[in-house]
């Protein structure tokens, strides 16, 4: 993606926290309030592509400013406008299909967690 969403939440309206974490409340808000739900789909090799009604915020709360109803967050790391994705993945050939080994402590609280 090209550019960075920018805006005020406030000119979008809210989401409330349960709409954005996908609780048994955010339903009956979306129902209520008649806004379509939002969806992420993961790009091959790319971002993540979020479309709908939903608010991002940091870690803090603090809303992050966008102005579109989609947006591409970005998943390589390499973006020099975070959370948003500025095209670097495709310069860095991100790939999305490689795995990383799972570390030996989480491999084993897996293993210990299954029986």
């Amino acid at each position: 993606m090209n550019a960075p969403e920018t805006g005020s939440p406030a000119e979008e309206g809210s989401v409330p926290a349960a709409a954005a974490t996908g609780t048994d409340d955010a339903a009956a808000w979306q129902k209520r309030e008649g806004t379509p739900p939002a969806s992420i789909v993961a790009c091959p090799n790319g971002p993540l592509l979020i479309r709908g009604d939903f608010e991002i915020v940091t870690p803090d709360g603090v809303p992050v400013p966008r102005d579109r109803e989609t947006v591409a967050l970005c998943r390589c790391g390499g973006s020099a406008i975070k959370p948003y994705c500025d095209g670097t993945h495709k310069l860095m050939k991100f790939d999305t299909s490689r795995r990383r080994p799972v570390p030996e402590p989480a491999r084993r609280a897996a293993e210990d967690a299954a029986g």
